[in-house]
Formats: structure tokens, sequence, C-alpha cells
């Protein structure tokens, strides 16, 4: 008679060790999927990837192919040299740039948007003059790619689209 209460007391202690193992694990499972939302969440504002490597805003936020993407130049009038003016006491300072603009020909609204930004190219060299003065003549080089990331921004929000993916600052000479 003692063997088989022992035997029930086990039973009633293994049950309720397994439904609270179940309760458990649930609990554990949806806090690790909030907690691994508000990490990525976190990593999508600092500009992280999830494997903890530096993704690059001048790639855009989705990977396009590179079979996917048209570069066209940046023009200033008939010369992909925009050139920029930096005052200084008197004496101006000329930086040169060469932009290229990737645009992705998979994006939805590609065709529309490729013809906009060729037909707006003043609004690019205007947009890339304003982003290059935010620098001095001494910093802009070593900003190079911050320039790039906001450029993209920039272009992205003024013609309304994500169909330009990169800016690349090929060239910045100085003179």
């Amino acid at each position: 008679m003692k063997k088989s209460m022992l035997n029930i007391i086990t039973l009633a202690l293994v049950l309720i060790n397994l439904v609270l193992t179940v309760v458990l694990t649930f609990s554990l499972v949806s806090t690790n999927t909030k907690t691994n939302n508000l990490i990525s969440k976190v990593a999508q504002i600092i500009d992280l990837d999830a494997g903890g490597v530096l993704s690059s805003n001048t790639q855009g936020s989705n990977s396009v192919a590179v079979d996917d993407i048209q570069y066209i130049d940046a023009m200033s009038g008939d010369s992909n040299s925009i050139i920029v003016s930096f005052p200084d006491g008197g004496k101006a300072h000329h930086v040169i740039l060469k932009v290229t603009l990737g645009l992705n020909k998979k994006s939805k609204d590609y065709e529309t948007k490729a013809t906009s930004i060729n037909n707006g190219m003043k609004l690019i060299v205007s947009q890339i003059t304003t982003e290059a003065l935010k620098y001095t003549y001494e910093s802009i080089s070593a900003n190079k790619t911050k320039i790039e990331q906001n450029l993209l921004i920039a272009l992205q929000d003024q013609f309304e689209t994500e169909t330009i993916c990169s800016v690349i600052v090929s060239e910045i000479t100085m003179g």
C-alpha cells in the first residue's frame, strides 16, 4: 500500500513538473521572440546587420543584385564633374566631385523615376553641392562615406522613391 501511494505521489510530481516545464518554455519563447524583435529594431536604427557587420547605407535597405543596377553619372551641364567652392577668408578652394547613382532596374517605379532622375539632374547637382558644403574643405575627403549615405537618403526623399539604391562618390579632387 505504501509503495502504490509513493508511486501516485511520484506520478503527480512528474505531471506537475511537466506542466510547469511547458509553461516555462512557452513564456521563455515569447519573451525571446520579443527580445529578438527589439534587438533587430535597434540594430536597424543604428545601421547594423544582424551578423554584426556594418551594412553600408549606400547599398540601400534591400540588397540588390549587381545585374539589376543601372549606374548613371550625376552631370553638371555636359560634365560629370561637380565643382564645389569653399570660400576661405577671401581665397576660394575648390573640390571636384564625381558622383554616380545606382538605380534598381527591378523597382516597381523604375521607368518613371529613371526619367524623372535624368530630367532632374540640376536638382541632384544642387543636392550634392548642399551636402558637400556641410563639411569644411579639409574634412570633405574624410567624410566621403557619410556624404554618400546622406545623399542617398536625401535623393530618395526628393524623388520619393527607393529606385535610387546607391550613391557613389568615386573621386574627390581638391584644388
